[in-house]
């Protein structure tokens, strides 16, 4: 019995995708480095700063929208945020009708972070994908096909 089905490791899908995102890790990382940022902790000040620039209706956005919107589970979220709280990169107030959530909003560190590291990973993402050139559109909605079937599910 053979251990794969695969004659050699570049024919597993899931093999390819785990050294790219590895690659692509490894260069945010590189980038977020000068900043004191794991990515996780970007993700989230970012993310924060993001659905607070959309917030229309003034509600604030809850610890649990940001653990939905960044894909992150709950409990690294908390993990995540305490830390940046911690680092006085963000705020969290209870919210005002639901007791059981936190309003997050950034501080000016916070938001001046998030808005010089998105400067950097967005510079590192157009080298990193500048190799797919004219297929990138193609690539994008792939990806895209990934996450609206991870959803249905």
């Amino acid at each position: 019995m053979e251990s794969s089905r695969y004659k050699n490791a570049q024919e597993s899908p899931g093999y390819l995708l785990w050294q790219v995102t590895t690659m692509w890790q490894k260069e945010i990382r590189r980038v977020l480095e000068p900043l004191e940022l794991t990515q996780p902790q970007f993700i989230l000040l970012h993310a924060c700063v993001w659905l607070n620039e959309r917030d229309t209706e003034g509600n604030g956005v809850t610890q649990v929208q940001l653990a939905q919107f960044a894909n992150v589970d709950v409990n690294v979220t908390s993990q995540v945020l305490r830390a940046l709280e911690k680092r006085e990169l963000i705020t969290r107030k209870r919210h005002l009708t639901d007791t059981r959530a936190n309003i997050i909003t950034t501080t000016p560190e916070g938001t001046r972070l998030a808005l010089e590291g998105i400067h950097l990973v967005e510079a590192a993402d157009k080298v990193f994908f500048d190799i797919l050139s004219d297929r990138k559109d193609e690539y994008m909605e792939i990806m895209q096909e990934f996450i609206r079937h991870k959803t249905d599910v």
